[in-house]
């Protein structure tokens, strides 16, 4: 079988449409919780700074996610589990009790095919 130059475009054109639906796939409405210890609290993404603990812990929340910016916990390994931006992402500062979580109202994949 003998294939032609427009053979040849379909396959690269489906191919390029299909690999740009699976990157611009939503997965639900984001919403972004703060644990404190027993407490879950929704955060609105929007540009701000939280700051906890009398000042010993600052949380940085943008409108894409949030991430811890400053711990004075002894090694901070909060600070360096970077952002919290997709579903089911999470950050946590174990000697601080804190943890940040971002949940997805309904998710088109599981966990295996993320």
């Amino acid at each position: 079988m003998r294939k032609s130059k427009f053979d040849i475009l379909i396959i690269a054109a489906l191919t390029a449409a299909s690999v740009f639906f699976m990157l611009n796939v939503s997965s639900g409405e984001k919403r972004l919780y703060l644990i404190d210890k027993d407490t879950k609290t929704e955060i609105k993404l929007e540009d701000r700074d939280i700051t906890l603990d009398n000042g010993h812990v600052v949380i940085q929340v943008t409108t894409e996610g949030a991430r811890f910016l400053e711990s004075d916990c002894p090694n901070r390994i909060c600070i360096k589990q970077g952002w919290v931006k997709n579903c089911g992402d999470t950050a946590v500062c174990v000697p601080k009790h804190l943890a940040i979580v971002m949940e997805c109202k309904e998710q088109d994949y599981d966990a295996i095919s993320q």
